[in-house]
């Protein structure tokens, strides 16, 4: 009977080739990192848009969270509604009529489409607003909720991108929701 060759030499081979494949392709990636600049860790402003034929940009889907971590405040002219209060990235954040004495009173379901604007630090100003009237507030569901001359701050979970200001005026949860003006007030 003729003796055939062990399969151990061949999957021994195999492994090696795929274990070598593998490891190059780790290298390339990790050489991929180092040639790219590092991100900065510290609230940075964005300009806001004030062109009205720029091209909006999509916003990432929440999954009706909140974002948390460093957040900048600046104001941006949106047409019809005038100069209004967006977030760093341009995106429209809104007031809720029954949030009293600067308390956030939207949790739970009503949470899900008005996502409380949350941050790890004390919110940064850009152009067009007062730095020193961005403060944090406490929510009772954890967390620091951003406000603006005491008005805690929502994004609209019907916003497809960060031109769009859906909210402005709707009466949801027992309440109006308003854009700001960069002074701070209420825009009915």
């Amino acid at each position: 009977m003729p003796v055939r060759p062990s399969p151990r030499p061949l999957r021994l081979c195999a492994t090696v080739a795929v274990l070598a494949t593998g490891l190059t392709g780790c290298a390339a990636i990790e050489n991929d990192r180092t040639e790219q600049p590092e991100a900065t860790t510290k609230s940075s402003v964005a300009a806001p848009r004030t062109d009205a034929t720029t091209t909006p940009n999509p916003i990432p889907a929440t999954d009706a969270k909140p974002s948390v971590g460093d957040v900048s405040l600046a104001s941006d002219d949106r047409g019809d509604l005038g100069a209004i209060l967006v977030d760093g990235t341009g995106r429209t954040v809104y007031a809720f009529s029954r949030d009293p004495d600067g308390q956030p009173t939207c949790y739970d379901a009503c949470a899900a489409t008005w996502l409380p604007v949350l941050a790890t630090g004390d919110p940064a100003g850009g152009i067009g607003i007062d730095v020193a009237a961005a403060r944090t507030v406490a929510r009772r569901d954890g967390g620091q909720q951003v406000t603006y001359r005491g008005h805690p701050l929502y994004h609209y979970a019907g916003d497809a991108t960060d031109r769009d200001a859906k909210g402005q005026g709707l009466d949801l949860f027992g309440g109006e929701w308003h854009v700001l003006t960069k002074d701070g007030q209420v825009l009915g």
